[in-house]
């Protein structure tokens, strides 16, 4: 065991030469944004060209496969990445390696237990535990999860690089990586669907990008270069942190995921392929509000707490006025333009689509109030996000079964809508508690929401000559 070495600290020149907060937050802010904007345009891009090559039932069994992934990460998550960002050892070569030990080992985890997935969900499928014709029974759907382990025992090396740029909020770099991944993920899959226009195609471009990522994370970062070390005060920091971020993550995937993993045991992998398509045209806002929130903002309300607690709530809400912008009129114009949109960008196969992006998109107002859950993670109390999540995940496991019994698919997709909203009247009173509400501030952009609607009456307007679609 190596004993720790603290971490040296910054000269009073070094420290009067370093940019601003506010200065390091619009940097990181702008790459964040700009890396989001090409990033989900690459992907549609990408989208709009497989989803000419491969068919609809494609892209269910993959967005399963996906969640079966996505879950074992979170299972396992401690927390490594915010840990680092939020602890004041982060910046230690000591806590970091030992961060990368833990890292590695638990990618090693998910990658036998997804394998392990893939034999059960074989198994369920040969002793007809799953109802036919949904996506659990589709026989590609346990060949594709174990094959796409092999991206999980990648991940587990990536280096902790990634994680002290977020501390610093030198995000530049991160970005170039992000957009390569993607890239190269395409790059991968329209070459295999020239020449085989099979599922396998989207899987060889999933453990592509993974493997992308890794490497550029260790030759593009600047930062100590990653080692085994196990130190054991590191590891306790870890695993204190970690045990709540370990829960709200459980609570969280069930949560992110919950609709497809509902959905797929509901509805054919036609319809849910309709879903994804839908749920990604969504996704691309929460995504660009989830960059900001954990590549900008957690790393900036972590660095207040420590140097001025008294500059929080001020600090959440010069965040939350971009955010309710981009959430409440984004909302407002998916709302409207649902059907349009997706009849523009795909063929026919692929209209049930709009619909469904026009309710999934009411739900963008809910996650104005995701912020606030950086803020629990800043001031140490995780288990404040663990609550919040439980709350949402009861709301969505009992709205998607109710609402599809009583009105079919579309009373499911009013579920999950609803189930977003669930969480708000908590989250004010957690805000309140943490003098971190201020009312005036929650309501005064709302009226943006009817702005987006009337901006997507007028883009229908002047693309067809009337006023609905």
């Amino acid at each position: 065991m190596s004993a720790p070495i603290p971490a040296p600290l910054p000269s009073p020149a070094s420290r009067a030469s370093r940019p601003s907060l506010r200065q390091r937050v619009l940097r990181a802010g702008s790459w964040t944004l700009g890396g989001h904007v090409a990033i989900q345009a690459l992907r549609l891009g990408g989208n709009l060209v497989m989803t000419r090559l491969l068919v609809p039932e494609m892209f269910g069994v993959m967005a399963i496969a996906f969640v079966f992934m996505t879950g074992l990460t979170l299972f396992s998550d401690m927390g490594i990445s915010q840990n680092i960002v939020q602890s004041r050892r982060g910046s230690d070569p000591v806590f970091l390696h030992t961060a990368w030990a833990v890292q590695i080992l638990r990618g090693v985890l998910i990658f036998f237990l997804a394998l392990l997935a893939s034999l059960g969900v074989h198994l369920a499928a040969v002793w007809q535990w799953t109802a036919a014709g949904t996506v659990y029974a589709d026989p590609r759907l346990p060949q594709v999860l174990a094959v796409l382990s092999v991206s999980a025992l990648i991940g587990g090396f990536d280096s902790n690089r990634f994680s002290l740029a977020r501390r610093n909020l030198e995000l530049g770099q991160i970005t170039r990586i992000e957009m390569a991944c993607p890239l190269v993920s395409l790059l991968v899959m329209v070459l295999w669907a020239g020449y085989d226009r099979s599922i396998w195609a989207l899987v060889a471009g999933g453990v592509a990008g993974a493997l992308t990522r890794m490497l550029l994370s260790h030759w593009w970062l600047a930062g100590p270069a990653d080692r085994w070390v196990w130190d054991r005060a590191a590891l306790a920091e870890l695993i204190g942190f970690g045990k709540w971020v370990f829960l709200s993550s459980i609570l969280g995937f069930l949560l992110m995921n919950g609709d497809r993993l509902l959905l797929g045991g509901l509805v054919p992998a036609d319809v849910l392929g309709l879903y994804s398509v839908a749920f990604m045209m969504v996704s691309a806002v929460q995504q660009a509000l989830q960059k900001l929130v954990g590549s900008v903002a957690f790393p900036a309300f972590s660095e207040v707490v420590r140097s001025e607690p008294a500059r929080l709530r001020d600090t959440y809400y010069r965040f939350r006025l971009p955010v309710d912008a981009l959430v409440l009129f984004s909302a407002g114009s998916l709302f409207v333009l649902g059907k349009p949109i997706v009849a523009l960008l795909y063929d026919s196969r692929y209209l049930g689509a709009g619909d469904m992006l026009s309710i999934l998109g009411l739900g963008l107002v809910a996650t104005r109030y995701d912020l606030a859950e950086q803020c629990y993670l800043a001031l140490g109390q995780p288990r404040l996000l663990t609550l919040q999540n439980g709350i949402r995940l009861v709301s969505l496991y009992l709205l998607i079964p109710l609402g599809f019994h009583l009105f079919g698919l579309s009373g499911a997709l009013w579920g999950i809508v609803l189930s977003m909203f669930m969480v708000v009247p908590f989250a004010l009173v957690i805000k309140s508690g943490l003098g971190l509400l201020d009312a005036r501030r929650e309501v005064w952009l709302l009226p943006l929401f009817p702005v987006g609607c009337g901006v997507g009456k007028l883009v229908i307007w002047a693309m067809f000559g009337r006023w609905a679609y």
